[in-house]
C-alpha cells in the first residue's frame, strides 16, 4: 500500500510540473553556452559569451553548466526536460523522508505535505535551472540534520561537507544558504552541538575547494542589491501578496500555515523551524526568488505538529485498496495524457519566432565567423543569441554585467536606462556608435524597433499579430543590419 501511495504521489507532482512548465527555462540557453565553452576550451575567468571584452567573471554554476550541456548534447531538449522531472521526484522523496522522520512515519500525512509543497513550487520554481539541484541539496542537508537530532548518531552530519562541496561547484551562489541552515540547527536543546560545530567548520573549509576561491563563496553578496534589477527582473522584485493568482494563493498558504502552527500542538514546534520560516519569509518579501526556500521549509514541520491526526487508517483495507487503485489509475492516465502533449513539443529554443529569426541571421552571415558578429538583443533573449554562436550585448546573467563583479563597467544599468524612456543618458545615435553592432534584433515594444539612422537597413521583419509568441507574447520582431 505504501508503494502504491508513493506512486500516486509521484504521478500527481509530475502532472503538476507538466501543466505548469511546458518548455526549457529561458536561462537554459546561456547555461548551455557556458557548458559548451567550458567543455571545448576549459574554465574561463573573463567573459567569453557576450560581445564585451575584459569583463571579469565567476561562472558560479560551472559544474551544473557542464552537466547540463553534456546531457543536452546526448538527449536534446526533451532529455533535459525529462531530467527536470526526475530531479523533481528526487526533491519530493527528500521532503517525504523529512516528514516521515519527524512525524514518526505517518505516511499519509507525509505524502499530503509533500504534494502540497511541490505543487506550490511547480508554478514558478521547478524549472531547468541549477536552483533545482540547490533545492535537493538543501533538503538533503535538513534531512541529515533532523536525522542527527532524532537519533543522536553523528554519522549523518559528517556528510554535510560533501553537500558543501557539491553545492559550491554546482551552484555556488546559493552556497551560503547551507551555512545559514546549519547554523540555525544549533539553536535548540536536547542534542550535542559540538558535532554540528565541527560539521559547520568542515562545510566552510570545503567551500574553498572550487576554481574561483573566495569569489565563488561570496558571489551572492556582490550580485544582489542592484536597485535597477529589483525593478526590472521579476524574480528580483519584492513579493506582492495580491500581485497575481499565484501570489494570492501563496499568501493564503503562508497565513494558513501560521494559523496551523498556532492551533496545533505548539510544544512540538521547534525554534529552528520558525527561524527558517521567518528568515526565508523576510528574504522572499524583499526578493521573490527567496519565496521558493520559504515554500521548502514552511510546510514540513506540520508533519510533527499534526502527527496524531487519525488520517493513516480510514475504512476497511479493501476500501483503501480500491480507492487508492482508482486514484492511481486516474492520476496515471492524466499524467500520460499531459506528457504526450507536452514532452514531444519541447523545442530547441525559447519560441518558434526566435528560432526563425536566428535562422535568417545565420542565412545572412553565411560563412563568416559568428564569434566576431556583435548583436544588440534584449536581456531575455541574449542567452539564445549566444547559444546560436554570436556575441550578444547582454543576456540574463545580470550579475556579469554589473561593475561590482566585472570590475569594468555597469552594462546592466546602461541597458536598463537606455531602454526606459524616462531616463535616456544615451541617444540612439550615441549608443549605436559606441558599440558598432552588426545586427540589431529588437521587438516592437523596444526603443530601437524604429531605429532612425542611415547606418542600418532592415534585414527581416516578422509581424506577430496573429502568432502565439514573438520575442515576447504579442510582439513582432525586426532585424536591422549594419550597412
Amino acid at each position: 500500500m505504501k508503494r502504491l501511495k508513493w506512486l500516486i504521489t509521484a504521478v500527481i507532482v509530475t502532472a503538476g510540473v507538466l501543466v505548469c512548465n511546458s518548455a526549457l527555462d529561458n536561462d537554459s540557453w546561456y547555461v548551455l553556452t557556458e557548458g559548451r565553452e567550458i567543455v571545448e576550451n576549459g574554465l574561463y575567468y573573463q567573459d567569453q559569451l557576450s560581445m564585451h571584452e575584459g569583463l571579469d567573471v565567476t561562472v558560479q554554476n560551472y559544474g551544473f553548466a557542464v552537466i547540463f550541456y553534456l546531457l543536452y548534447s546526448v538527449l536534446g531538449p526533451v532529455g533535459v526536460y525529462i531530467g527536470m522531472l526526475i530531479l523533481n521526484l528526487v526533491l519530493c522523496y527528500l521532503i517525504y523522508k523529512i516528514c516521515m522522520l519527524i512525524s514518526d512515519k505517518k505516511v499519509n500525512l507525509s505524502l499530503i505535505i509533500t504534494i502540497l509543497t511541490d505543487l506550490l513550487l511547480a508554478r514558478h520554481f521547478i524549472t531547468t535551472r541549477a536552483q533545482l539541484l540547490s533545492y535537493i541539496l538543501l533538503m538533503l542537508l535538513i534531512y541529515l540534520l533532523e536525522l542527527y537530532i532524532k537519533t543522536g548518531k553523528t554519522k549523518s552530519v559528517w556528510w554535510i561537507p560533501v553537500i558543501s562541496l557539491a553545492q559550491i561547484n554546482l551552484h555556488g551562489s546559493m552556497w551560503p544558504m547551507l551555512i545559514i541552515v546549519t547554523a540555525t540547527y544549533m539553536i535548540g536543546k536536547g542534542y550535542k552541538k559540538k558535532p554540528l560545530v565541527m560539521a559547520l567548520v568542515g562545510l566552510v573549509l570545503v567551500g574553498f575547494l572550487n576554481p574561483y576561491g573566495i569569489k565563488m563563496m561570496t558571489y551572492i553578496f556582490t550580485s544582489f542589491g542592484v536597485p535597477e534589477a529589483n525593478i526590472f527582473i521579476t524574480e528580483m522584485m519584492p513579493y506582492r501578496p495580491l500581485g497575481d493568482g499565484y501570489s494570492m494563493v501563496l499568501y493564503g498558504v503562508i497565513v494558513g500555515v501560521l494559523i496551523a502552527y498556532i492551533l496545533g500542538k505548539r510544544k512540538r514546534v521547534r525554534a529552528r523551524w520558525l527561524i527558517l520560516m521567518f528568515g526565508f519569509l523576510a528574504l522572499g518579501i524583499n526578493n521573490c526568488k527567496g519565496l521558493s526556500y520559504l515554500v521548502l521549509v514552511m510546510l514540513f514541520p506540520l508533519a510533527a505538529v499534526y502527527k496524531d491526526i487519525p488520517i493513516e487508517k480510514w475504512g476497511s483495507r479493501k476500501i483503501r485498496w480500491m480507492v487508492a487503485s482508482w486514484a492511481g489509475v486516474l492520476a496515471l492516465v492524466s499524467v500520460v495524457t499531459v506528457a504526450v502533449i507536452r514532452i514531444p513539443n519541447v523545442i530547441d529554443g525559447p519560441n518558434e519566432n526566435m528560432i526563425k529569426t536566428m535562422d535568417k541571421i545565420d542565412e545572412d552571415v553565411g560563412d563568416k565567423n559568428k564569434d566576431e558578429i556583435k548583436i544588440y538583443v534584449n536581456y531575455d533573449m541574449g542567452g539564445f543569441v549566444e547559444y546560436r554562436g554570436y556575441k550578444a550585448y547582454i543576456d540574463p546573467r545580470m550579475e556579469v554585467f554589473i561593475k561590482s563583479n566585472n570590475h569594468k563597467e555597469d552594462i546592466f544599468q546602461e541597458y536598463y536606462y537606455f531602454t526606459n524612456s524616462y531616463r535616456n543618458d544615451l541617444s540612439e545615435k550615441e549608443f549605436l556608435e559606441k558599440y558598432d553592432f552588426d545586427y540589431l534584433l529588437v521587438a516592437e515594444d523596444e526603443r530601437l524597433y524604429d531605429v532612425e539612422t542611415d547606418g542600418y537597413t532592415m534585414l527581416y521583419e516578422k509581424d506577430d499579430e496573429n502568432e502565439e509568441e514573438g520575442m515576447a507574447k504579442g510582439t513582432g520582431i525586426r532585424v536591422w543590419k549594419k550597412v
